[in-house]
């Protein structure tokens, strides 16, 4: 009798095992048509928000955009047309588009052209208002615009796509799967902030000489108002009887633990994110050769997007230009390699150099 196997040689299904992800299926056109819109200002939010994240978007956003947009002919004069609100230029109208992607999963942006059909300028859209219509086949047969309301023909519209999955005619939104991640650091934050703030302003707690309430809300006004402005108070003799200290929250303890939690989360994002700590400004337990080697696989992501907004740019826009990528420390290891090989060389032809 032949056994089936799976690659999974233990049973953990009577374990009861409390974590679990949940399936998920894709939003594919189940009937003549089917659509989709952004949520753009939930994400957005995250954005503006969240320094860490807006901070690893802009960089993804800036070096997949390099230095530069090169065109040579009629390519360039396309993109000397694209100012997007009026004061902008082709690199920053794309570079936005590509930032928005990122936040929400899709951007969104009107292709205006003159009568001949030549492009005139790139205006981006606000995802939120935007809605995407695919007939049953899954093919985007236009996009919706909430508010005007307006219709716009697929060829009208510059759409980008992040991470687009099998047949789905949307993106996937950058800060989808770091969320949880997110909701977590900020509790620990806040936590933190409490937990410091009450080292240094401690709660204290007054045992009055009185039980008139009356009393009371004047005692309690009194100290509330010195310890806001930080100032002394003079009180008669035998109004309290006890002050008590209470400078940390309860169960608070020792901070080290909270810290090294927080320390723990920023390691979970920054693997999460896929943006290593060297670019980001920092890096704990990080030599430069290993250094290296982290941004050289990062390099490959960044090329990857890079090549995506070039073709895209060429087919939705008819543009073809190239993006004049940051120096590359690839160029730099195989330059190294390439020296220690002649040094090495040498060093065989004159044995009596000391290598």
């Amino acid at each position: 009798m032949t056994i089936a196997r799976t690659g999974q040689t233990t049973d953990y299904s009577n374990q009861g095992t409390e974590f679990e992800v949940d399936s998920k299926t894709t939003d594919s056109a189940e009937i003549s048509e089917s659509s989709y819109s952004p949520d753009f200002n939930k994400w957005h939010g995250y954005y503006r928000e969240i320094p860490e994240l807006r901070a690893v978007i802009n960089k993804l956003a800036s070096w997949t955009f390099g230095r530069a947009i090169n065109a040579k002919g009629s390519n360039k004069k396309k993109l000397e047309r694209i100012k997007g609100f009026g004061k902008d230029n082709a690199r920053n109208v794309l570079k936005n588009c590509w930032r928005t992607a990122l936040i929400c999963g899709d951007s969104f942006a009107h292709i205006i052209r003159d009568k001949q059909g030549r492009i005139l300028n790139l205006k981006p859209l606000d995802p939120e208002k935007i809605k995407i219509v695919a007939n049953a086949e899954g093919i985007i047969i236009r996009y919706e615009q909430e508010g005007t309301p307006k219709k716009y023909d697929p060829e009208d519209i510059y759409h980008l796509s992040y991470e687009r999955i099998a047949d789905e005619i949307h993106g996937i939104p950058f800060p989808e799967a770091l969320e949880k991640l997110i909701l977590a650091r900020n509790e620990i934050l806040s936590d933190l902030r409490e937990l410091y703030h009450r080292t240094v302003f401690p709660t204290n707690i007054f045992e009055a000489e009185t039980d008139d309430q009356t009393k009371l809300n004047s005692i309690e006004a009194t100290l509330n108002e010195a310890y806001k402005k930080h100032e002394n108070v003079v009180v008669p003799e035998g109004v309290f009887k006890e002050i008590k200290k209470v400078s940390q929250p309860q169960y608070a303890g020792d901070d080290a633990g909270a810290l090294n939690f927080l320390k723990f989360l920023v390691r979970v994002f920054i693997t999460a994110v896929g943006m290593p700590e060297v670019v980001m400004g920092w890096g704990e337990e990080t030599t430069e050769s290993s250094s290296k080697i982290i941004l050289i696989s990062y390099e490959q992501e960044i090329w990857d997007m890079k090549l995506y907004n070039e073709d895209q740019a060429k087919d939705q826009l008819g543009i073809t230009f190239t993006i004049e990528p940051a120096p590359s420390l690839m160029d730099e290891l195989v330059a190294d390699q390439k020296k220690d090989k002649g040094h090495e060389s040498k060093s065989k032809l004159d044995p009596n150099k000391d290598g």
